[in-house]
């Protein structure tokens, strides 16, 4: 069991990553009071990202489980 946590991870840390990358950069834009494109964009990326890292997640768990 603890070789899929470290196989997923492995994977995820990617997603993870840049999750963490966009709020920060959606935050700094709030912070500043620069709202542009870019924050929207930002977003975007952000949602597409999430959904993309559960459908992963969901996807390793159906090949650990075969």
């Amino acid at each position: 069991m603890r070789n899929i946590t470290q196989v997923k991870l492995k994977y995820l840390s990617f997603y993870y990553f840049w999750l963490i990358f966009f709020v920060a950069c959606i935050a700094f834009d709030f912070y500043m009071g620069i709202l542009t494109g870019f924050t929207f964009g930002y977003m975007a990326a952000f949602v597409y990202m999430f959904i993309r890292l559960k459908s992963v997640e969901k996807q390793l768990e159906n090949y650990h489980d075969e």
